[in-house]
């Protein structure tokens, strides 16, 4: 069998100190992105592996990160996963991953489970439905790290990765208003949860820049409520629909066939996170761009720089409209 690499196997290889390569592995000594890659590089292409146990019993650390999503099967967030664990298995970290099926209590529970198991941080994206981060304080109290992603609550404590929602749905709304679209309905998920509120917010900024009335709001108790809620209050007086995200656009589209209206004839639609069925629709999906893996790389690397005693800052991802057939005249 080949004798696993070592750290001082990359360091003979790449000409530098093994202290060099042990900081970088580490998560430490990361202004040098040039000689960072070439360490990754070499410790792939050498099959080096972290022996946590060793260094857990080392450092007093347990090589644990804890994550917690509303869905590990939804497309933005399995992708994000990936970018998360493409960021940390370099670091030697193992991920404890966590479902929390869009319920606040669970996702408290959660918390505490994964502080049972001594995990060193956690990155999470909250529920629709969680109204505070107070859950988060006893993981706070025992000096864990946390990053928030993608779906965040407004606060002070803890750093935030995320994307420009509300500048994707402004240009979302330009676009409309410039096929000539006025008569807006979001449907969203929750008026609590921050990025319902900021895509509905830059449809509106939109609309208020042409002089035009706001979004009327459909706010739905997930996928299939959708068509319901559009029953109850359909009567042909919307010309463009508003996705929170791809597959609450992709049910509305089923719906106005359903009545015989065309897309985007009569009513254009408009989803956001662009996921891989877009493409496939009939028409295909105008959604807005939501990087995913990027998003779960950056949150992963502000967690890691958290626990290294580095100052982290809040991230802002850009965001752009995809424009398809859905909403193209």
């Amino acid at each position: 069998m080949e004798r696993a690499a070592t750290i001082k196997d990359i360091a003979r290889e790449l000409g530098v100190s093994t202290s060099t390569v042990s900081r970088i592995l580490n998560g430490k000594n990361q202004r040098n992105q040039e000689l960072v890659k070439k360490v990754q590089e070499a410790a792939k292409r050498l099959n080096y592996q972290v022996n946590t146990t060793a260094r857990g019993l080392r450092t007093n650390k347990s090589g644990l990160l804890g994550i917690i999503v509303p869905y590990i099967s939804d497309e933005f967030f399995s992708s994000a996963l990936a970018g998360i664990e493409a960021v940390t298995e370099l670091q030697g970290y193992n991920l404890l991953i966590c479902q929390s099926n869009e319920n606040p209590e669970k996702e408290a529970e959660f918390v505490k489970s994964l502080l049972a198991c001594n995990v060193e941080g956690i990155l999470i994206s909250v529920t629709r439905n969680t109204p505070d981060v107070g859950f988060l304080e006893v993981a706070k109290a025992a000096g864990k790290k946390i990053v928030m992603f993608d779906r965040v609550i407004a606060q002070e404590d803890y750093p935030c990765i995320k994307s420009n929602d509300r500048i994707g749905a402004y240009k979302a709304g330009q676009h409309l208003l410039k096929t000539g679209k006025s008569k807006f309905l979001y449907i969203g998920f929750s008026a609590r949860l921050a990025i319902d509120i900021e895509r509905l917010a830059g449809y509106n900024e939109a609309l208020a820049e042409a002089g035009e009335q706001p979004c009327e709001t459909l706010y739905v108790d997930g996928m299939e409520a959708v068509q319901e809620g559009l029953a109850d209050i359909w009567q042909n007086q919307y010309d463009a629909v508003l996705g929170f995200y791809d597959e609450v656009a992709a049910e509305a589209m089923t719906f106005l066939k359903s009545r015989n209206v065309t897309i985007p004839g009569q009513v254009a639609v408009i989803g956001f996170d662009n996921r891989n069925f877009c493409k496939y629709t009939t028409p295909p999906l105008t959604s807005i761009e939501h990087p995913g893996r990027k998003m779960g790389s950056l949150a992963a690397e502000a967690l890691l720089g958290a626990l290294n005693e580095e100052e982290v800052e809040q991230v802002v991802l850009d965001t752009h409209v995809v424009v398809r057939e859905s909403s193209a005249r």
